[in-house]
């Protein structure tokens, strides 16, 4: 009975057989169909080569059915002729009578972490600097269905493995294989508003690592000292327990030093997770509601994505910096509250129509958002005007006391009035004009506008009746101006910062009320929706 029952089965079994084979088979003709179909594709799409010249640093795409298919400066093109041998890459095509005369393959190349670039050079991680061709290198994205021409900008510094294509030992095109890593980001430390310090001691709780090798101390006294000591105008610090201090001050992560003629400039690389722990803090107070501290964890997480391919300081290999001019990070330490905020947020950014947003934030509304009108900017899609009494913050309403003989325009001299041009219907001014005798001068951007009145200002009132004297800047554009006698004027505003998009002291006045960080974020920004990280990183490496 036994044997019969084996026996029987070995139908069933070749049955089965037999249909994963036809399976097999399907997957292989639907893949020679996609392939097919997507020649058929670009084809159509390809400009045919008119004219005869030499394509430099060109990329080919396809190589058959006598027909060349490649793209150069952003074209697609086709032209007839083939190589004997397949191929695919970067090379120097020559085209004569509408037909490839010569093509001469770029063999030689180099892979590694691009670090920065900037005056004609590439840093790559594990080599020296090395030349640029150009400063318009063509890049070519080979990640997605079929490879694309892009540009130096849309790498990200510090998070790209890629091939790059020397020719006479200079760098003459990049070719992205593989998707960025996108775990870290590198913030440029600043020095009181310069990009290097005159003196760094870097010091850790363990030993310190220099270029990965252990130097046997924990501290190092002089930087720049020891790098001259080494011989080298760069070096990675890290340490075991993964925080560096400098000047006194630890940070998460590893330092790049870098030895320029205005001293040591400071890159921080940390992971975005890390990074956002120490900017919720210093960007908002802990003892906010803790739906207030998620929303705008989300908000700083997607802020720092979002500034990834940022170029700023692509000379320095960074990102972003740690300043307001980014985002405020580690002028607080880390809290409880706010970690928790981070953890329980984790990955989460806030989309619009399937984007990446550009998470615009500041502390306090006098009573409604602004959009981009006071920068003079279009206002993209997510950012409208919304109510947000915020009088549970000290700057709702304010008064600064202006006395124009506090200073000298060294262009245009002693001011002898002010006048508010023009105002948005929320009251913020968009056009403000200092008078200097027979001369004068017009701001229409809301930071100029803060900073050009800062130089006068000689105290700010608050709600509470507490006093800010010594601020750069006057707390908000949003104000009405009274003339005084002796060159005074009073200015009555309210708000503090730009007041685009979320509102810090909004955001927990709205926690407080019930609302979920969800809805806080839906409040402020329009047709938006929180959605993991890895729903739009595709779009970061486009």
């Amino acid at each position: 009975m036994a044997n019969r029952r084996r026996r029987r089965q070995r139908p069933n079994q070749m049955v089965w057989i037999m249909l994963a084979i036809t399976m097999v088979c399907v997957v292989i003709v639907f893949a020679i169909v996609k392939v097919q179909k997507e020649k058929g594709t670009l084809v159509k799409q390809a400009k045919a080569v008119t004219r005869d010249m030499v394509y430099e640093n060109a990329y080919i795409v396809s190589n058959d059915d006598g027909r060349l298919i490649f793209i150069c400066d952003g074209e697609l093109y086709r032209a007839k002729g083939t190589m004997e041998e397949s191929f695919t890459g970067v090379c120097d095509i020559e085209i004569s009578g509408s037909k490839v005369k010569k093509i001469q393959i770029k063999p030689d190349d180099i892979s590694g972490v691009m670090l920065s670039y900037g005056n004609g050079t590439m840093q790559i991680a594990g080599q020296d600097d090395i030349p640029m061709q150009s400063d318009e290198l063509p890049v070519y994205d080979e990640t997605g269905d079929t490879p694309r021409e892009i540009s130096v900008s849309d790498l990200i510094i510090g998070s790209e493995t890629l091939s790059y294509i020397l020719d006479s030992g200079r760098i003459c095109a990049i070719v992205r294989r593989q998707a960025p890593d996108l775990t870290y980001i590198r913030v440029l430390i600043k020095n009181d508003g310069k990009d290097a310090f005159p003196t760094i001691a870097a010091g850790a709780a363990s030993n310190l690592y220099v270029d990965d090798a252990d130097c046997k101390s924990n501290a190092i006294d002089d930087v720049g000292a020891y790098m001259a000591n080494v011989q080298k105008g760069k070096i990675k610090v890290s340490s075991a327990d993964n925080y560096v201090s400098i000047n006194g001050k630890s940070y998460p992560g590893s330092f790049e030093f870098i030895g320029t003629d205005a001293g040591i400039v400071a890159v921080n690389t940390v992971d975005v997770e890390t990074y956002v722990r120490y900017v919720l803090p210093s960007e908002m107070p802990s003892t906010f509601e803790a739906e207030a501290l998620k929303a705008q964890a989300v908000c700083a997480r997607t802020f720092v994505y979002s500034q990834m391919k940022n170029t700023q300081y692509a000379l320095y290999g960074a990102n972003i910096d740690n300043t307001t001019a980014f985002q405020v990070y580690n002028s607080s330490e880390a809290k409880q509250s706010t970690d928790e905020a981070v953890k329980a947020t984790a990955g989460q950014v806030v989309s619009c129509g399937g984007s990446l947003i550009t998470c615009y934030y500041f502390s306090t509304s006098a009573g409604k958002t602004e959009d981009m009108e006071v920068w003079s900017s279009s206002t993209p899609d997510f950012i409208h005007k919304v109510e947000s009494v915020d009088d549970n913050s000290p700057y709702y309403r304010w008064t600064s006391e202006l006395e124009l003989s506090a200073y000298n325009d060294p262009q245009y001299g002693a001011a002898t009035g002010i006048c508010a041009d023009k105002t948005s219907d929320a009251g913020y001014v968009l056009s403000l004009t200092i008078s200097y005798g027979n001369k004068s001068q017009t701001f229409t951007a809301e930071n100029d506008i803060r900073k050009a009145l800062g130089h006068y200002q000689k105290k700010v009132t608050l709600n509470d009746g507490s006093v800010r004297e010594n601020m750069s800047m006057i707390p908000s554009a949003c104000f009405s101006v009274s003339a005084g006698a002796n060159g005074h004027y009073t200015l009555s505003g309210g708000g503090f910062g730009h007041g685009i998009g979320f509102s810090q002291y909004g955001a927990d006045r709205l926690a407080k009320a019930g609302s979920s960080y969800k809805d806080i974020i839906g409040y402020y920004y329009k047709d938006v929706t929180v959605v993991d990280i890895s729903s739009v990183r595709s779009e970061l490496k486009n």
